[in-house]
This record gives C-alpha cells, sequence and structure tokens, in this order.
C-alpha cells in the first residue's frame, strides 16, 4: 500500500504500522481514497474477533460512497491465511452491498511465513506442496468469478532472502527514514540490507531505473524492496489496463 502511495505522490509523506482501519485522502492529488483494513485481528479472542465478511462489509460502509464500475477498486490478499472460501465470501457481500461490478483483484498465498527464516515459523516441503496446490484453488476461483490476479505466491516462492523477518515485521518490504530528513538522527530505524536482484528479473537496468524513478530524495520515507516493488507494478498494470480480459 505504501508503495503505491509513493509511486502516486512521488513522495511518501507519512508512515505507520496499521492493525485496523485506515484512510488516505491526499492521493494523486486528491483524486484517489485509500482505505485500508487489517484482517484477522489477531489480539482479540477469537469468540469476539470479526469474522472476514464483517471486515470487509465495514471497509466497504466505511469508504462510501463508492462507485459501482472499475473505477472502484478492490484489492485482497498476498496474506498466508487466504483460501477459495474467502474469494466466495467476497463475491456474496459485493453482490449484497450492490457493487458487482467494481474491479476485485485477488493477491495470491503470501510464502513469506512458510519458508525456512529464523525466528519465524515454516512448514516442511509435504506442507508447502499443499500450500501450492491451495494456491492453485484460489487462482481458479478467482477466474471463476471474474477477478484480476497477482500471484504473489509465484513470485515470491523463490525469494526467501529478500524476506524481511522480525517483529511486525514480517514482509518483502521495510519503510525507511529519508537521510535528509531533520528528524533523521532521533529516529531509531533498522537498515535496509543490501537486496540482490538476481537472476528472477530479465532486465537489473531496467528495475534500477524504475526504483530511481519512485525514489524522491526530497520524501521523508522512502519503500525499500524489489520483490515488493514487482508485486506492486503488477499490481498497478491489472489497475490500470485499457483492456481486461476475464
Amino acid at each position: 500500500m505504501y508503495y503505491l502511495i509513493e509511486r502516486l505522490n512521488e513522495t511518501l509523506q507519512e508512515w505507520q504500522k496499521v492493525h485496523g482501519i485506515k484512510f488516505y485522502h491526499n492521493v494523486n492529488g486528491g483524486k484517489t481514497l485509500i482505505s485500508y483494513s487489517y484482517y484477522p485481528q489477531f489480539w482479540i479472542s477469537s469468540l469476539l474477533r470479526p469474522t472476514f465478511e464483517k471486515a470487509l462489509e465495514h471497509l466497504l460502509q466505511r469508504s462510501r460512497p463508492l462507485e459501482n464500475s472499475g473505477q472502484t477498486v478492490l484489492v485482497v490478499g498476498g496474506v498466508q491465511w487466504l483460501n477459495s472460501n474467502h474469494l466466495q465470501i467476497i463475491h456474496k457481500v459485493l453482490k449484497r452491498e450492490n457493487l458487482p461490478n467494481i474491479l476485485v483483484i485477488i493477491k495470491t498465498l503470501g510464502i513469506g511465513f512458510h519458508l525456512p527464516v529464523d525466528g519465524v515459523h515454516f512448514l516442511n516441503q509435504s506442507e508447502v506442496q499443499s500450500l501450492w496446490k491451495e494456491n492453485v484453488i484460489i487462482l481458479d476461483a478467482a477466474k471463476k468469478y471474474g477477478y484480476e490476479v497477482v500471484d504473489t505466491f509465484t513470485i515470491t516462492m523463490g525469494r526467501y532472502k529478500e524476506f524481511l523477518q522480525g517483529t511486525c515485521g514480517c514482509h518483502f518490504h521495510e519503510v525507511v527514514k529519508s537521510k535528509l530528513s531533520k528528524e533523521y538522527h532521533f529516529i531509531k530505524m533498522k537498515q535496509s540490507r543490501n537486496h540482490i536482484v538476481g537472476k528472477y528479473f530479465s532486465n537489473q537496468n531496467k528495475l534500477q531505473q524504475l526504483q530511481d524513478s519512485v525514489t524522491n530524495f526530497q520524501s521523508p520515507y522512502h519503500v525499500r524492496g524489489p520483490i515488493n516493488q514487482v508485486c506492486s507494478e503488477i499490481l498497478l498494470g491489472r489497475m490500470c489496463a485499457s483492456k481486461r480480459t476475464t
């Protein structure tokens, strides 16, 4: 999300870890509203925790008014708990909320939590194979409902060295404070490792040019991480495609 904001605004003026609902009104010159909802709220008792359906309903209601067209985009996934039942719930809720024509983009399973990284729970080989099968089911369900897909599972599967583990930091990206910010010396930040792009990308020079193009060195914050960048650029491509097929 923060990569998209930085990409659209050419700067990232604010950043915070969000474990609830957050709204961003100052995106794309005020033309775009971004609403974000964190799910699941794992710190709440399972008996009191909102269901996925309730969380989605709440997000849609808080984000209204919404246009029932491709100008409204719902992005779901990129996490380890996603399954095909969630796509069925999305379809049901959007129909009930009179939003059946919005653009839905499904990010498939996130592999980060399932790779052998120190301090993070991971699955054995047979369990990862089962996860791959579940990802195929998700892809089939997305096709059934006419949803766009960013296959984050396939993209991240072989990129475990880019996984940035840590307390509340289990992602393929990190947000760093700009050295030009006046507050830099007063904020303690974890420094980013030097990312190696490797053979996954066909043209490292083009990727570096893209990284340079979205980096505004006057920006207070910057989102780092080539894997997250690739996934986000694919996501933008899905959002902005002039012709879409189901």
